[in-house]
């Protein structure tokens, strides 16, 4: 399931939340089109000193430039093209020129210009500075509300160069332990459902079977409960991998949460229940 890029005559707002559904599906390369629209739509007024109409706006001019280029950063950094990355970053970490003097601009300028900051942390990392992850790190104990990107930044640099950060992650997931997941932003879900899969991939790295898996059904859990099929899949398929390390109680639980899952596809399927002996999962 996914995002398709809207048409040029879809509004600025809508385009907003068509980039959050994109980021949440993973969709990379539409949401970079999606940023890029929504670049041209806000921006294009003001170019050249152009004659067309500004578009209706819920939010001032400068949220939207910084967060078209926040997300087409994000984007980019996924689809592992950090340079790319980082000029997007260059974008928002001053917007001042952009701003009408509001004190509601400035604040919105001092927040993207925090992303820019962290941002550059994450793509840094990932492009191989490995020696920047302690120091990212005390940025995150610094700034808690980096938790759940700052752990996911960390976890793929120590899954692609097999490192052991240990020290540096537990600390850390105490917090997000804190977290009451109902709460969540769709932004933050995204974030916490990769965070247990790459925490699945770290300690199936470090031959640590019991918690591997054990991070592999929470996954599986949470991407059920919030309809994310795509983690649930990968996360049926890790499982099923490494099965033979798996405990009793591991098999079972397992077991449960696939039938739970069924039972909720099947519910209204006439003809078929899984109190029926032949299914062996009574």
């Amino acid at each position: 399931m996914g995002v398709e890029a809207s048409s040029m005559n879809t509004n600025v707002d809508t385009l907003v939340t068509m980039l959050r559904m994109a980021f949440s599906f993973d969709n990379w390369d539409n949401l970079i089109i999606l940023a890029d629209e929504l670049l041209d739509k806000v921006y294009d007024p003001y170019r050249n000193h152009s004659n067309q109409p500004a578009p209706a706006m819920e939010r001032p001019l400068v949220y939207y430039l910084g967060y078209c280029n926040l997300m087409k950063g994000i984007a980019f950094q996924k689809k592992k093209l950090y340079k790319e990355a980082m000029e997007c970053i260059d974008q928002y970490r001053d917007l001042s020129l952009f701003s009408d003097g509001s004190e509601s601009n400035r604040d919105i300028i001092e927040d993207f210009s925090f992303f820019a900051k962290a941002n550059s942390y994450t793509v840094e990392i990932l492009s191989g500075n490995t020696d920047s992850i302690e120091e990212y790190a005390l940025f995150i104990h610094q700034y808690p509300s980096e938790t759940l990107p700052g752990l996911v930044t960390i976890l793929e640099c120590a899954n692609k160069h097999q490192l052991d950060v240990d020290e540096i992650v537990n600390p850390l997931l105490e917090n997000i332990k804190r977290l009451n997941h109902g709460d969540m932003n769709p932004t933050d879900r995204t974030y916490y459902l990769s965070i247990l899969y790459l925490l699945s991939i770290y300690h199936f790295n470090k031959n640590n079977y019991e918690d591997a898996i054990d991070f592999t059904i929470q996954s599986l859990i949470f991407s059920d409960k919030i309809e994310n099929n795509q983690h649930f899949k990968k996360s049926v398929a890790l499982f099923e991998v490494f099965r033979s390390h798996a405990t009793p109680q591991q098999h079972d639980t397992y077991a449960a949460v696939l039938k739970n899952y069924l039972m909720g596809v099947i519910k209204n399927e006439e003809g078929f229940s899984l109190n029926d002996d032949r299914t062996g999962i009574v």
